[in-house]
Order: C-alpha cells, then sequence, then structure tokens
C-alpha cells in the first residue's frame, strides 16, 4: 500500500514536471523568429509571440482578442482558417499580412489545429514565413533575364547585319572579279 507522503511526493514531482513543461513551451514560443499566432475556431487571436510582435508592430494588445481577419485580407484569412479547420493543417499558403502602419508583407502561412482533450479543436497555430526577400530577389533576377533577353537579341541582330554585310562582300567581289574578267576581254579585242 502507498503511503500518504509517497502520493504527496509523486504529486509534488509531476507538478513540477507540468511546470518545467509549461516554461518550456512559453520559451520556444517566445524565443522562436518566425512570427506565430494563436487563434481559437472562431477567428480570434489568443496570442502572439514576440516575433510576430516585431515584424507587424502591432503590440500583444493591439491583435489578442482581436478577429484573425484584421491583419489579414479578410477573404483569404476566412479561407485559410475554414480549410485548417477542415483538413487540421495547411502549408505554404501565400497570404498578405497588414502591419500596423500599413505596408503589406508577402508571407507564406503554415497551420496546424490544436486539439483539447477529448479530440475537441480549440483553434490553430498560425505561422508567418516573410517572403519579402524572396519576392525581392525574384523580382531582381527576372530583371535580369528581361535584360539577358535584350542583349541576347542585340547579339543575334549585329550577327545577323555582320553576315549579312560579309556575305554582300564576298559578292561584291565576286562581282569585281568578273567585271575585271569581261574587261580584260574586251581589251584584249
Amino acid at each position: 500500500m502507498v503511503n500518504t507522503e509517497d502520493k504527496e511526493n509523486k504529486i509534488k514531482t509531476l507538478s513540477e514536471d507540468i511546470a518545467l513543461l509549461e516554461s518550456y513551451i512559453e520559451d520556444l514560443f517566445s524565443f522562436t523568429p518566425l512570427p506565430l499566432c494563436f487563434v481559437n475556431s472562431k477567428g480570434l487571436v489568443l496570442e502572439v509571440n514576440p516575433a510576430f510582435i516585431k515584424k507587424t508592430g502591432y503590440d500583444e494588445y493591439d491583435v489578442v482578442g482581436e478577429s484573425f481577419f484584421s491583419f489579414l485580407e479578410k477573404k483569404e484569412a476566412e479561407n485559410m482558417l475554414r480549410e485548417v479547420m477542415e483538413k487540421g493543417a495547411i502549408e505554404g499558403k501565400e497570404a498578405t499580412v497588414k502591419t500596423k502602419e500599413g505596408a503589406e508583407i508577402q508571407v507564406t502561412v503554415s497551420a496546424r489545429t490544436r486539439k483539447v482533450k477529448g479530440g475537441e479543436i480549440s483553434g490553430a497555430f498560425f505561422s508567418f514565413f516573410d517572403m519579402t526577400e524572396i519576392k525581392k530577389k525574384e523580382d531582381e533576377i527576372k530583371e535580369t533575364n528581361k535584360k539577358l533577353q535584350e542583349k541576347i537579341e542585340e547579339a543575334e541582330r549585329i550577327n545577323r547585319l555582320t553576315i549579312g554585310r560579309e556575305l554582300k562582300m564576298v559578292e561584291l567581289k565576286e562581282e569585281i572579279e568578273k567585271l575585271k574578267e569581261e574587261l580584260k576581254k574586251h581589251k584584249g579585242t
């Protein structure tokens, strides 16, 4: 038979383990450089991490308790929330996050539902990967490709002109030779 002291020690140990686990999860949520938010199944923001605050400029008090749609385009946010609630997860959905200052950040969104005891969905975690630099580099590559294509077309035009000029020179040399031959014939007669 287990005595009361052993039970109390087990409860104390389990409570300490739970507290450590909660602290670990909170540290991880706070530490990650990826903007994250937790949204309930109705679309209300319940929690955001420091990276979200830093990236968007919103204060925690600006968004917690507010609609998920307040910083995303409403239609795309509704679609993402519905899809994650139906499928359990989404990955790589492109969206635009509006910052507090009104700027728009192109992001890819991934999300996963959170279930509570009994399997009921309590909401979803959303992560936002900033695509600004990638989009900028894509635009630079497109512009570079456009310039290269223009240079190739110009080089091809010059090549055609040069080849055409060379062919004309060969024709003219042949014509000159023919005329010299005719001239020799006429001088000889």
